[in-house]
């Protein structure tokens, strides 16, 4: 292992300073603004907390309280923003870096080092960081559960605290998304491995029994409340409609293709292969011994691997086998495992050693310092500030009633540029209405907000939007370009 006495603890501790401070910045310049539907989906479950008006439905994101709640308490402080709504996400973020760093302290200063940069480098979570989705708590919570067990096995924590915190982190996590079952496998295994090794008993009763408690918890409420105690089982089942990226619809051919190539194709997009390659030597070096994790440090990779088989093959329903779509952002979770995975793995290598010593881990640094400035730069391809400004000023500052003729994002949550008031505008996708219901939807005129750059393509939005116009020519509608900032265009349609 490389010496890390070169770096003294003060040090360790000023580069995880500056590391923080870093990443705050990277979460602020890098915010692309409400682009999903997710983004505003939830947040407008979170302003149904607000005005005391949300409750638990058949729509699976109801559910998910351990997301909207905080979100709820954020925008209650400080407002509705881009900024604003993700607050917390930052906070998760700067918990799950830090984290790592303190790791580090108690086995290797590189290892931390080295955790710590590939955390705040990593583009899948600078980009979930700064979007309301799950994935980013969920991924925190995960990680706090395989700390505590780490911790565990070297003996560092008192097995009933380790127990609590790893059982309110799943339960956390379970609130957050039911994704979490890709733990199920793990986590059985650790528990007969721990049988067999007979340790660590005191742990298993403690976290067996809060685990049991927060489930029955939670399922008595949903009896009381709604009539079933597994509805949400039951829910998110039912929610398992068709789409382009499920496989349960498919036939077998498709089936094979996701069992087979397909999760390699998609490890390949959004940086995710970073992490899976840096991590894939200590996967690959795994003996059947290590299995027993004698070595503590081991239950990274041993933690990737079951991750990586249960991601590959389990079914996220009961009723069809429905395996996991390959998006990566279902298993952003996995990333702190890779990295943590790699971090323990490199430093002991006569290699790693050798780059150290000849400048290969500045250059390293500074090649990852490039993912994040990439972010930056990319952060204003989606023209959500453009959009804003222009929705705010041509719309929102008209009181009378208007209706907009747009895409399918900002028909869904135009509430956002509103402060989420109702209002009387109505917002029509081009691709969910037909064109002579909107020409019955306006008496003299209209307006056509378009941004491409929101185009869905999975809905066919470019070629509807053409025939849209197509179709609007030749009823006789006068299109007049109004402003246009960017590559967003504002038009006033008339009879």
């Amino acid at each position: 292992m490389p010496n890390t006495d070169l770096i003294s603890l003060r040090k360790y501790q000023l580069i995880q300073l500056i590391a923080s401070v870093l990443m705050v910045l990277i979460w602020f310049l890098s915010n692309q603004g409400l682009l999903f539907w997710d983004d505003f989906g939830y947040l407008n479950l979170a302003n149904q907390i607000n005005q005391g008006d949300f409750q638990i439905t058949t729509n699976h994101f109801t559910s998910r309280i351990a997301l909207t709640y905080p979100v709820s308490w954020a925008i209650s402080a400080f407002g509705v923003s881009p900024h604003s709504i993700v607050v917390f996400h930052l906070v998760y973020y700067l918990v799950l870096l830090n984290l790592a760093f303190w790791l580090g302290q108690k086995t290797s200063l590189w290892t931390g080092l080295i955790a710590g940069v590939l955390i705040l480098c990593d583009y899948n979570l600078i980009f979930f960081g700064n979007h309301l989705f799950p994935e980013m708590p969920l991924t925190l919570c995960i990680f706090l559960f395989l700390t505590s067990y780490y911790l565990l096995l070297r003996n560092e924590i008192v097995p009933r605290i380790a127990a609590f915190i790893g059982a309110l982190a799943l339960f956390a996590a379970f609130l957050l998304k039911t994704t979490v079952i890709l733990l199920l496998p793990l986590i059985l295994f650790l528990f007969i491995n721990d049988r067999r090794q007979k340790r660590n008993r005191a742990f298993w009763i403690v976290f067996i029994f809060l685990s049991l408690f927060f489930f029955v918890l939670n399922g008595l409420w949903y009896e009381e409340v709604k009539g079933n105690f597994f509805f949400r089982f039951e829910n998110i089942a039912d929610n398992h409609v068709a789409t382009p990226k499920t496989f349960f619809d498919k036939g077998g051919l498709e089936i094979l293709k996701r069992l087979t190539y397909l999760p390699l194709l998609g490890f390949l997009k959004g940086g995710f292969f970073i992490p899976l390659l840096l991590a894939l030597p200590s996967l690959l070096s795994l003996k059947r011994s290590n299995f027993k994790l004698d070595q503590p440090e081991k239950i990274w990779p041993v933690a990737a691997s079951f991750l990586l088989v249960s991601f590959w093959f389990m079914s996220t329903s009961w009723r069809f086998y429905s395996p996991i779509p390959t998006e990566n952002r279902h298993i952003v979770f996995f990333i702190p495992v890779l990295i943590m995975s790699a971090a323990t793995y490199w430093p002991k290598m006569s290699l790693f050693e050798w780059m150290s010593k000849n400048h290969v881990m500045k250059v390293a640094l500074v090649g990852l310092m490039l993912i994040p400035g990439y972010a930056i730069f990319k952060s204003g391809d989606n023209n959500f500030k453009q959009m804003s400004s222009l929705i705010k000023s041509e719309l929102v500052d008209n009181e009378s009633a208007q209706l907009v003729i747009t895409d399918g994002r900002t028909s869904y949550g135009y509430a956002y540029y509103y402060d989420l008031k109702p209002v009387e505008d109505m917002y029509l996708w081009f691709s969910e209405v037909e064109t002579f219901e909107i020409l019955n939807s306006f008496d003299e005129s209209a307006y056509l907000l378009i941004n491409p750059a929101n185009f869905n393509e999975d809905y066919n939005d470019t070629e509807n939007y053409n025939k849209l116009i197509e179709q609007l020519q030749i009823s006789n509608i006068n299109i007049g370009l109004l402003k246009k900032e960017g590559d967003v265009e504002f038009y006033l349609l008339t009879k």
